[in-house]
C-alpha cells in the first residue's frame, strides 16, 4: 500500500509547464526545436527589417503577418531582433495552452487566442493611458489548446514592439484535479484500513 500511495503521490506532484521561448534571434535547426545547440540565426541576410512567416515552422510556430526589426530601441542591444509591426498574427501546429509576450509600445492593444474553429477562447487587453512608451507583458492561458493568436492595437495602423514570446506547450494541471486525486488516495487508504480491521 505504501508503494501504491508513493507512486500516486509522484504522479500527482505538481507538473511544471513546458515552455518555448521565441526571442526572434534564432530559428530551429535540424532537430526542429528552439533552444537547442543546432539553432540557426533567424535573420539570414543582414537585413534590419524582414517579414516573419515560416522561419519558426519546424517548431510549430507560424506567422501570417508581422515584421522583425533589428535595432537597439527595445532593450539597448543594437543587435536585438524584435517584432515591430502592425497587427502581428500567427497560428500553431503544436498544442499551446498559454502565451506571454513583452511589449514596449505606446498604444492600447489586445492579445487574443483562438481555437481551431477561429472562436475567441481567451484575451488580455493592456491599456496605456500615459501617452508615453510603456513596458507591459501580455499573458493568457487556456484549458483548451490555442490554435491561433493576434496582437492588435486599437488602431490597425499603429505599430507594436514585441519580444520574448513564451509559449506554454503542456497543460498546467488544475488545482482541483490535485485535490481530487488526493481525496481518492485518502479513500483508498481508508478502504485498506477497513479491510485490515
Amino acid at each position: 500500500m505504501a508503494v501504491l500511495i508513493g507512486s500516486l503521490m509522484a504522479v500527482a506532484a505538481p507538473a511544471m509547464a513546458e515552455t518555448i521561448l521565441v526571442d526572434f534571434e534564432r530559428a530551429p535547426g535540424a532537430d526542429g526545436r528552439l533552444g537547442t545547440s543546432d539553432d540557426v540565426a533567424l535573420e539570414q541576410d543582414g537585413s534590419e527589417l524582414f517579414w516573419i512567416r515560416e522561419q519558426l515552422a519546424p517548431a510549430g510556430i507560424h506567422f501570417t503577418q508581422g515584421t522583425v526589426f533589428r535595432n537597439s530601441w527595445f532593450d539597448g542591444n543594437p543587435n536585438n531582433h524584435f517584432i515591430s509591426s502592425t497587427n502581428p498574427i500567427g497560428y500553431f501546429s503544436i498544442p499551446v495552452f498559454g502565451i506571454s509576450v513583452e511589449s514596449y509600445s505606446l498604444w492600447n492593444a489586445t492579445l487574443t487566442a483562438y481555437n481551431a474553429a477561429g472562436q475567441v477562447i481567451a484575451a488580455h487587453r493592456i491599456l496605456n493611458q500615459s501617452g508615453t512608451f510603456q513596458r507591459h507583458t501580455f499573458s493568457l492561458s487556456s484549458a483548451q489548446a490555442i490554435h491561433g493568436f493576434s496582437i492588435l492595437p486599437d488602431n490597425p495602423n499603429y505599430i507594436l514592439n514585441l519580444d520574448n514570446l513564451r509559449l506554454t506547450v503542456s497543460p498546467v494541471p488544475e488545482p482541483a484535479a490535485a485535490w481530487l486525486l488526493l481525496g481518492g488516495i485518502g479513500m483508498l487508504g481508508l478502504a485498506h484500513r477497513r479491510r485490515k480491521a
